[in-house]
């Protein structure tokens, strides 16, 4: 009876210590993940960023035709009177300009219209990135709905 008790203390003794070991590994990857940047200025915002994106284009009927994939896509942010203007896409492949409303303190940007752009604001250890989508669409000469015509669906980080 005793040496049940003794085995039972020795192995809850080892799990405590393995679940301890793997909770302090879990805090220090914690420490490094994104976190939406609720209190991004402007200027923390505003510059070149670079990164991967993915280009989904559509028939009138809005099915899917084409998906290209790129390691090369870009995004500049620019101040512009009371807002910012954006510049996003890969070279030879797609580009987008628009200009959307911004706020310090902002943790998305977004921009409706015929070229709807959504994006959400990360910061880790004073590193930007952006994740978002870029949608193009034009009136149904049918209805009063819209045809997609193209979604663009980036992750890019701040490099400078």
């Amino acid at each position: 009876m005793k040496t049940d008790f003794f085995l039972k203390s020795v192995i809850l003794f080892l799990a405590i210590g393995f679940l301890s070991a793997l909770s302090s590994c879990k805090k220090d990857d914690e420490s490094s993940e994104w976190a939406r940047c609720t209190n991004c200025s402007l200027e923390q915002i505003s510059g070149q960023y670079a990164g991967v994106a993915t280009l989904y284009e559509y028939n009138m009927e809005s099915e899917l035709t084409g998906e290209t994939y790129s390691e090369e896509a870009y995004l500049e942010i620019s101040p512009q009177g009371n807002g910012i203007h954006l510049n996003v896409g890969v070279v030879n492949l797609y580009n987008a300009s628009i200009s959307a409303a911004w706020e310090d303190g902002s943790y998305t940007i977004s921009s409706l219209g015929s070229g709807e752009f959504f994006a959400n604001i990360w910061i880790r250890d004073n590193q930007i990135k952006l994740t978002g989508i870029n949608k193009r669409s034009i009136p149904d000469p049918e209805s009063n709905d819209v045809i997609l015509r193209s979604l663009f669906d980036f992750e890019v980080v701040k490099t400078e």
